[in-house]
């Protein structure tokens, strides 16, 4: 097509063996936890970017278009439940282990408890348990969470915990488009993920003077009034961990928009090729359903997990002015 047209594509299984991770341990043991070799890691994926340039008349254009598609999976970890266990005390005081690397499943996926609601009333209440159906709170109440049952033994407990969803995006994707007119010179450029969850806790729960997020204004109150945020107690039961505190975290952004005029097509220097004058914003734009400060949120302390929010500094929005000279 005339050079106009260009395409990659990339078609990848990689797979990472050996993997380095700390050992467990008792903390009797008296010393850190040597390193062990953890377990293989497995990514199988599709990339494939499109990027086309032209011109019409005096305008010169160019656009791209890339998409990045991964799968992960995790095993031969050699440990005896075939688990890395992932950390305690993440998300707030004495608050237990959330997400882990386990044989079969996607590397850092989150493990709790999934919810079917907050029960609104007594007869709720009575319902739950007539069906069978176990009760974690030992004094429950309307306003508390109703933790799903899994194994249906009527108890509510570690083994009604379940996969989540991962952190990690399943697909990733980036555009780009440039205009080049009589000396003006446009760019834009954005790049988002679809297919990875958030973990949101901003609060000590195990702290009963710590502050809430102002999300706490929609919490139960009565009947009716909230079907997510369960009422406040002077206990955490209701915030063990579950998929309440998961978000999806899909998002599309605007990461950088640039505007820029060669001045050197209305200055005479002959010292200078291009001198360019250009305005330039960074992030502008974020378009999500996160209620978060940020979307993109990165690895946690293991290193191998993701998508873990602490309140994390969001990355700035940014206004540049500036001057190129090439001479």
């Amino acid at each position: 097509m005339r050079n106009r047209l260009d395409v990659v594509a990339d078609y990848y299984v990689k797979t990472t063996k050996d993997w380095l991770v700390t050992a467990p341990v008792l903390a009797t043991t008296g010393t850190q936890a040597p390193y062990i070799n953890g377990g293989d890691v497995k990514n199988t994926g599709v990339e494939l970017g499109l990027n086309w340039s032209d011109r019409i008349n005096e305008v010169k254009y160019r656009f791209g278009i890339n998409g990045a598609y991964n799968k992960n999976k995790v095993g031969q970890i050699p440990t005896e439940d075939g688990i890395i266990h992932g950390q305690t005390a993440m998300l707030y005081d004495n608050s237990e282990e959330f997400y882990r690397a386990e044989n079969g499943q996607a590397i850092g996926y989150f493990w709790g408890y999934e919810t079917d609601g907050l029960f609104q009333n007594q007869s709720e209440i009575d319902a739950w348990r007539t069906s069978g159906n176990g009760i974690l709170q030992a004094n429950v109440l309307p306003g508390d969470v109703k933790y799903v049952d899994q194994n249906g033994d009527g108890i509510i407990n570690a083994s009604d915990k379940v996969n989540l969803g991962v952190g990690m995006a399943s697909f990733t994707y980036g555009i780009n488009l440039g205009l080049d007119y009589k000396g003006f010179d446009f760019s834009i450029n954005a790049y988002g993920s679809v297919g990875n969850k958030i973990v949101q806790s901003y609060r000590n729960h195990a702290n009963k003077q710590a502050n809430y997020t102002t999300r706490i204004l929609d919490r139960w109150t009565g009947e009716g009034t909230s079907g997510t945020i369960p009422r406040v107690t002077e206990t955490n039961v209701n915030w063990q961990f579950s998929d309440l505190y998961l978000q999806d975290g899909d998002f599309l952004r605007i990461s950088n928009i640039s505007l820029g005029y060669d001045l050197s097509k209305i200055i005479n220097w002959k010292y200078a090729n291009q001198i360019r004058f250009y305005v330039q914003g960074q992030n502008l734009f974020t378009f999500t359903k996160y209620d978060g400060m940020d979307p993109e949120i990165g690895y946690g302390t293991d290193g191998w997990v993701s998508g873990i929010d602490l309140g994390y500094y969001p990355r700035p929005k940014s206004v540049l002015f500036g001057l190129n000279v090439k001479f």
